[in-house]
């Protein structure tokens, strides 16, 4: 597996996650962290993550039995945070599984997102610093996003509606010391990405996302095949299916740009979603090379809605100028009225903007005008 920004910390996690039973039942009292996970009535989460019980040691983000680690192949930027994940299921309950669209998860599951910084990502053994824990809870009727903060101690997280703003102190890939403040953002600001309530969905499991190899202690296996054989789908997944690829990787340019707006915009820019009438189409199937419509993807295309968020520019991509590209000048922009995507973000995405500057230069050059 290659190493990046965005993976500094994946190893060393990686070998907490194997599902492994804490002693037997008998020892279990109630109120044990082992006895099992304890969701919270719908609409009244729990105060602390601790007492969802999802993880059997929350500062180590040691998950409990039944909580199952996955991870995707292309990532949301979170001002340069790591991330880990896992979700939950009630006992005896099945995943729709589905080649192409999200899948369907049954009511009481629970998807869980850790964010972090490692104190000194040029080495994980330092540790890190945890900083909210995200939770997605597949309530009778809705999808319920509930935020915990992590206290001094990182030991639990309390939950909040409000997202604060947290100081960090770190070292980047560079040895530089950085002094940051990360936006911890608000439950209804959730909704930017996950859809406005009623209709909130999650973004990360789908087969395009899930479709690579995790360890879950006897070596590396596929993630989708790990589910169906723990008889967690509610079908046998075929063997050949869609898949993104690492965005920071070296796969060809094409299809890490696919990758790289697929996960970051897709979500708001496709057909039938938040950015619809925008015209503008980056999901992962709008923008085949071969079926794709180069004019939604922005080849060209004159914005609807940019206004003065596109600066002296006029089209969203100018085919081998990124310098004459307002996809380019977006992402790479932190003025929240200018920036894509319009997360709660401080810093700029400096690998996604090289990635749509090495994709457009790629393109074969003609004049828009």
């Amino acid at each position: 597996m290659m190493w990046n920004k965005r993976s500094g910390l994946l190893a060393a996690t990686l070998a907490l996650t194997a599902l492994t039973a804490c002693g037997s039942d008998s020892d279990k009292k109630p109120g044990d962290p082992r006895a099992g996970v304890n969701p919270a009535p719908p609409g009244a989460p729990w105060e602390t993550l601790s007492e969802w019980r999802l993880f059997d040691d929350i500062e180590q983000q040691k998950p409990a039995k039944g909580v199952i680690h996955f991870e995707v192949n292309s990532v949301l930027f979170a001002d340069e945070a790591d991330k880990i994940r896992f979700l939950w299921l009630p006992e005896n309950q099945k995943i729709a599984y589905k080649d192409v669209d999200r899948w369907d998860f049954p009511v009481g599951s629970i998807l869980v997102k850790t964010f972090m910084y490692p104190h000194d990502a040029r080495d994980p053994a330092m540790g890190r610093r945890l900083l909210e824990t995200r939770l997605l809870v597949r309530e009778p009727d809705v999808w319920a996003a509930y935020i915990y903060v992590y206290t001094d101690s990182q030991a639990n997280a309390e939950e909040r509606s409000a997202g604060p703003t947290l100081p960090v102190t770190r070292i980047d890939q560079t040895g530089a010391t950085r002094e940051d403040r990360y936006n911890v953002p608000s439950e209804f600001e959730c909704q930017s990405c996950h859809g406005t309530l009623p209709e909130m969905y999650p973004l990360g499991p789908r087969t395009r996302q899930l479709d690579r190899v995790n360890d879950y202690g006897d070596g590396p296996e596929n993630q989708i095949d790990y589910l169906a054989k723990l008889g967690l789908l509610d079908v046998s997944p075929p063997a050949e299916r869609q898949r993104l690829t690492d965005p920071y990787g070296d796969g060809p340019i094409a299809e890490r740009a696919r990758s790289y707006l697929d996960a970051n915009c897709g979500h708001c820019h496709s057909p039938e979603r938040k950015a619809d009438s925008t015209g503008f189409y980056v999901d992962y199937d709008s923008t085949d090379p071969v079926r794709g419509n180069r004019l939604h993807w922005g080849e060209c295309k004159f914005p609807t809605s940019a206004g003065h968020a596109g600066g002296d520019l006029k089209y969203d991509i100018v085919p081998g100028n990124p310098e004459q590209s307002i996809l380019v000048h977006r992402v790479a922009s932190i003025e929240p009225d200018v920036k894509m995507p319009p997360l709660p973000t401080r810093l700029a995405d400096a690998q996604g903007v090289q990635v749509m500057r090495d994709w457009i230069a790629s393109m074969t050059p003609r004049s828009c005008d």
